[in-house]
């Protein structure tokens, strides 16, 4: 039996138990999402966390509190912001329950069914690989990869038999690959050698190797055999996210103080005259939303970064305290005697992954919530703030804002020269389907054109690619609602055919729009 002088001040606060609702939610919650809020009952294990870890978490919820009675709407900003904050405390709390990362292993049944689900699906459903990425009923691409993340993350770090682990690590793989998510694979590469850091073990490092390599091999053989979800891996192409970047950073610009509030950016994301934007189906025909769903004002519309969407919806010092709540996170998994390699991987995996996702926004399909309990179960062994959390907080704080800098740095040219034909009405009479017919002359090649409409932030109405010609270049036609206010600005602006980290465009071409009968 240890004596008191050797137990860590932190040991004696982790529960011996979980309570038995977590195994099955742990279980449930991949391919059930809609039970995360249950995560609620994990609340009452905050208490258990040191002195230190609570403050920080009482300056978090306060650095959302504040702005929200700053924003457009505050009532309904502080509502929505308590009801996240509750959210990721419970979540918390239910890592705090669990103690230990080795408690996870439910989740191998969870992800596992994800797995088999999306092979299954696309199987039955005559997918063809060459031309189409992995399907399922009710997930995207993007949360089937991490799903192949966190079954890769599963297979080498849990403890267990082979009998489990292999099958769930070659299917996690798979769908690794036949996803075709960037994000996901980049997190799963991240974080898997982030894990092997940790545990140092012959075994690990050996599977690691070999999964690496089967990873590998898959590549070459989709990309020889033209699988377009494959292919896709090895392009740095950000797939249009530029765009929202820039419209997210306008209204960063236009409510820079304290942001719109949680679950409120979609709202201004939307397209004019587009309230309520829905996913396209597997034919890409997109339905219209009910009332109620039109009501909440597009939440599911994102900026794809983190520290973006924070810093749009509640400001700097929202944002602020979510870099002191990742880094407090992330010093307390270090100053853990008992490192654990499953934790290191999805720490460090999914922060990886939200650069160019909202991978720590919940309620998510699953891998958010992951996020948080992985955080709580490290958050017991903190047991002091140093330099070293600075430290980690100000470099969270720059891999997490690269779209910013990306926005930042650069010059914008006029579009003058390189416009050889421009039809763009500067007064009309509704604010429906507005057309505009413009034709360049630039070198060949690929590129994008893109209209939006500009008042207080940015609202981008349509983009399309083409390719340059030095003389006679297509005559393009973009078109779309414009608002619905007497006057406005457009903004027409050349970009290049693969999107980047760079928000910078082209060139730029800007004019006036006088809408008769438009509202005030």
């Amino acid at each position: 039996m240890s004596s008191p002088s050797s137990v860590s001040p932190s040991d004696h606060l982790v529960p011996p138990t979980p309570p038995r609702w977590i195994a099955p939610w742990l279980a449930l919650l991949p391919p059930l999402y809609v039970i995360s809020p249950l995560a609620l009952l994990g609340l009452p294990y905050l208490k258990n966390l040191p002195n230190t870890a609570r403050w920080v978490l009482g300056f978090y919820a306060l650095s959302q509190q504040l702005p929200a009675l700053l924003a457009p709407e505050p009532l309904l900003a502080s509502a929505l912001a308590l009801l996240r904050t509750l959210l990721m405390f419970g979540l918390m709390g239910v890592g705090v329950a669990l103690g230990e990362s080795r408690r996870l292993w439910p989740l191998a049944l969870g992800i596992g069914a994800v797995l088999l689900t999306a092979l299954g699906y696309s199987a039955l459903g005559g997918v063809d690989f060459l031309i189409s990425r992995m399907a399922h009923p009710y997930m995207t691409p993007i949360t089937l990869g991490l799903a192949g993340a966190f079954g890769l993350w599963l297979s080498l770090f849990l403890p267990g038999k082979l009998l489990w682990r292999v099958p769930l690590g070659l299917g996690a793989l798979g769908v690794l690959l036949l996803s075709g998510s960037r994000g996901p694979l980049a997190a799963a590469l991240v974080g898997s050698l982030a894990g092997l850091l940790v545990v140092r073990g012959r075994r690990t490092a050996v599977a690691l190797v070999m999964g690496a390599a089967l990873l590998l091999a898959g590549f070459y053989v989709g990309d020889r055999l033209g699988s377009v979800a494959v292919s896709r891996l090895g392009s740095a192409d950000t797939t249009g996210r530029d765009l929202v970047w820039s419209d997210t950073l306008s209204i960063i610009q236009a409510y820079p103080t304290a942001g719109v509030g949680s679950y409120r950016l979609g709202r201004y994301l939307a397209p004019p005259g587009n309230t309520c934007t829905l996913f396209p189906d597997a034919e890409g025909a997109v339905q219209a939303c009910t009332e109620w769903i039109e009501k909440l004002g597009s939440p599911w519309l994102i900026a794809h970064n983190a520290a973006l969407q924070q810093l749009a919806e509640t400001g700097p010092l929202g944002l602020l305290g979510l870099f002191a709540l990742l880094a407090i996170g992330v010093a307390a998994a270090w100053q853990n005697r008992k490192r654990s390699a499953l934790a290191w991987a999805i720490l460090t995996g999914l922060l990886v992954a939200t650069i160019n996702d909202n991978t720590l926004l919940v309620p998510s399909p699953f891998f958010a919530e992951l996020f948080w309990v992985v955080l709580g179960m490290q958050l017991v062994h903190l047991r002091e703030l140093n330099l070293a959390g600075g430290l980690v907080g100000a470099a969270l704080a720059l891999a997490l804002s690269l779209p910013i800098w990306g926005g930042v740095f650069g010059k914008t040219e006029p579009l003058d020269g390189s416009i050889s034909f421009l039809n763009a009405p500067a007064r009309v009479k509704s604010a429906k389907d507005y057309m505009v017919y413009v034709q360049f002359s630039v070198p060949p090649g690929e590129y994008r054109v893109s209209l939006r409409t500009c008042t207080e932030f940015c609202q981008t109405i349509q983009t399309l690619k083409f390719m340059g010609a030095e003389k006679d270049g297509p005559i393009l036609t973009l078109r779309g609602d414009v608002l619905d206010k007497p006057k406005q600005s457009l903004e027409l602006k050349l970009l290049t055919g693969g999107s980047s980290l760079s928000l910078r465009p082209l060139g730029v071409r800007t004019w006036k729009l006088e809408l008769a009968g438009g509202q005030p």
